[in-house]
């Protein structure tokens, strides 16, 4: 199904978004945005996250031809490229956004080298015993009571620790890499730790883990645990929307019925514990819903994951309910063209980053922005 009128007037908005974001932000990454200003909490580095700035810069270059959105993705490419470590399950999805995504654009033999040096990261930082590519040593900038790195006192260091988001900030570098050069190293990996991800993260209900410690000697699992949901008993949105996006892609990879079946059940559980406009609380079962907030995050993954599906055949009813979704965030929380409340246009409000510290989790979301804009992109394109 191509886009429609409301799509592209979407794709546009997020386009002229990148553009203030520029204005704003210049050589520093943006993070997280005031939803009544605009106003944008930046990173030095990119932190986590830095490739889905470039990755927006290189959609908005594509769409308008405006050189000054070129020369801003190569400036933050060189400063990612640097300070991006390699041992974290981020590396990849950022080396990804840098690298793959920006040769899709530009055919730089330069962009496409710095995608392999992700997935090669990724293959090196992969734990054979665990069939894990762990979280890694990546501290991640946000209340330090929540993000606990691998030097805390506080928990289990990162090098034994995966995390359900891993089936997406890992394994699509691992995919794009194997396309590119036929060695099965990339492939084999990518596969083994979605095999994984499916005995670990996603319980019988469909819902899943936040996080799974291991053995760093056997590999063994010690225990699973929610740190960013209300309790172990409930789920994390963003973790869900990760999940979903990460199957669609390993099914749309493999064609593997195993693949399709979790992701079915995952997304049975969304559809049956999300509210009417499709958008979740940032913990699907928090018990003081509706009085908390809800996750655009987590809704956007999974329209991102589930629009890249065909739309025919046996992925038609997830497709079709992805861009259910879609058009829910485009039309409900999409800051419009003279916006009255006087704030940027092509906002995406209401994401949350952290729920149990309140952690910017009523704001706008740079990763929010580029699934939306890349989902949008993809429909335009079709």
């Amino acid at each position: 199904m191509t886009a429609d009128r409301s799509e592209r007037e979407a794709f546009d908005l997020v386009v002229d978004r990148v553009g203030t974001t520029l204005e704003q932000t210049g050589a520093a990454f943006p993070y997280v945005a005031d939803p009544e200003t605009g106003e944008w909490q930046v990173t030095d580095d990119g932190n986590w996250c830095g490739g889905h700035w470039i990755g927006l810069l290189w959609l908005a270059y594509d769409h308008t031809g405006d050189e000054r959105f070129a020369e801003a993705a190569r400036e933050h490419t060189d400063v990612l490229a640097d300070a991006m470590v390699r041992e974290a399950m981020f590396c990849g999805m950022n080396f990804h956004y840098a690298g793959f995504r920006a040769a899709d654009v530009t055919d730089d033999r330069e962009h496409r080298d710095l995608g392999l040096e992700g997935a090669d990261a990724s293959v090196a930082f992969y734990h054979q015993r665990a069939r894990q590519i762990p979280l890694g040593t990546l501290l991640i900038e946000g209340p330090s009571s929540e993000f606990r790195g691998p030097d805390s006192d506080e928990g289990p260091s990162g090098d034994v620790l995966g995390a359900v988001d891993a089936i997406y900030t890992s394994l699509p570098v691992l995919w794009r890499a194997y396309r590119e050069t036929d060695d099965p190293v990339y492939r084999d990996t990518a596969v083994s730790h979605a095999d994984r991800h499916l005995d670990w993260y996603i319980r019988e209900d469909g819902r899943t883990w936040h996080h799974a410690e291991f053995d760093p000697d056997t590999g063994e699992l010690v225990r699973q645990y929610n740190e960013l949901a209300y309790s172990d008993d409930t789920c994390w949105a963003r973790g869900q929307g990760w999940c979903i996006a990460g199957l669609a892609r390993a099914y749309r990879e493999t064609e593997a019925p195993r693949y399709l079946e979790a992701l079915e059940r995952t997304v049975d559980y969304y559809r049956s514990n999300v509210p009417d406009d499709l958008v979740p609380y940032w913990d699907f079962e928090h018990p003081d819903a509706p009085d908390v907030p809800r996750d655009t995050s987590a809704a956007v993954l999974t329209a991102y994951g589930l629009t890249g599906l065909p739309d025919d055949g046996e992925t038609a009813d997830l497709a079709a309910f992805g861009e259910r979704i879609l058009e829910s965030l485009i039309t409900g929380y999409l800051t419009p063209r003279g916006d009255s409340y006087d704030r940027p246009d092509g906002m995406l409000l209401e994401g949350c980053f952290n729920g149990p510290s309140g952690y910017a989790d009523r704001n706008e979301l740079i990763w929010s922005d580029y699934y939306l804009a890349y989902a949008l992109s993809r429909r335009l394109a079709a």
